[in-house]
């Protein structure tokens, strides 16, 4: 026996988190009735439909690196008729790539690594900004940064929208004809926070490419293109987070 929320996230359906959602909302049925939050189940003998579809339990975590190309949507439909990156999974023929699910968010003009699983608990350990997982971009802007600027952006943060954005650390690379090119390393996950931070100092970013996410690296891998990570790398991820994941349930259970 074992609870509801997490038979469901081991079949795919989101986190624990997200699974709790659900039976609030009341699409989640065991043997015909509306299941309660905390229910255990017999994952051998109980018939489990979400949102009118049976669950099953035969399904095979996957763990895919996307190189997500600019002018795509990170999210599965757009009401504006916009290219979803779901659209170009299809096309690369990811089977049942519907299951899967984006770990943070890339916007309409960003490209880089992209971190896809039907792995709900390590997607929200992932994602969840009490964890602090690291995320290094590359970024383009029209001028050199100033050492009292890159100093502000890490130390004090700068003002965009009510909120206060730091970087973890900002390095200089290479200048690129007339553009001047960075690294910058975040452990948040607010909204924009790469081109905000910039335009709190008056730069408009001229392009922008996630390099990193948590021990992931974009390294040499196509523009568009996607593959599956090693075992190597899917125990590495579980191995640095595993303090992460064992305090998922008690962290679950109070939310």
């Amino acid at each position: 026996m074992l609870r509801i929320n997490k038979y469901l996230a081991e079949c795919g359906v989101g986190s624990r988190r997200q699974c709790d959602e659900l039976i609030a909302l009341g699409v989640v049925f065991v043997n015909g009735e509306k299941a309660q939050i905390g229910l255990k189940i017999d994952k051998e003998k109980d018939k489990i439909l979400v949102d009118g579809k049976e669950i099953s339990h035969s399904f095979q975590k996957r763990y895919y690196l996307y190189h997500k190309t600019k002018g795509t949507i990170v999210s599965r439909s757009d009401e504006n008729g916009r290219a979803t990156i779901y659209d170009a999974l299809k096309k690369l023929k990811v089977e049942n790539c519907e299951n899967l699910k984006y770990v943070g968010r890339l916007d309409f003009n960003s490209e880089g690594l992209l971190l896809l699983t039907n792995d709900g608990d390590l997607a929200f350990a992932l994602t969840h900004p009490k964890f602090h997982v690291k995320k290094v971009y590359f970024v383009k802007i029209k001028r050199e940064l100033s050492q009292a600027e890159m100093k502000k952006i890490v130390e004090i943060g700068v003002a965009s929208q009510g909120e206060i954005l730091k970087a973890g650390a900002i390095r200089f690379k290479y200048k690129d004809g007339e553009n001047f090119c960075y690294e910058m390393d975040l452990y948040e996950g607010k909204n924009r926070q790469v081109r905000r931070i910039f335009e709190a100092l008056g730069e408009e970013v001229i392009q922008l490419k996630r390099l990193q996410f948590a021990t992931l690296k974009l390294n040499d891998l196509s523009y568009g293109k996607i593959r599956e990570l090693s075992q190597k790398e899917v125990e590495e991820l579980k191995k640095r987070y595993a303090k992460t994941q064992e305090a998922l349930p008690n962290m679950l259970i109070s939310l």
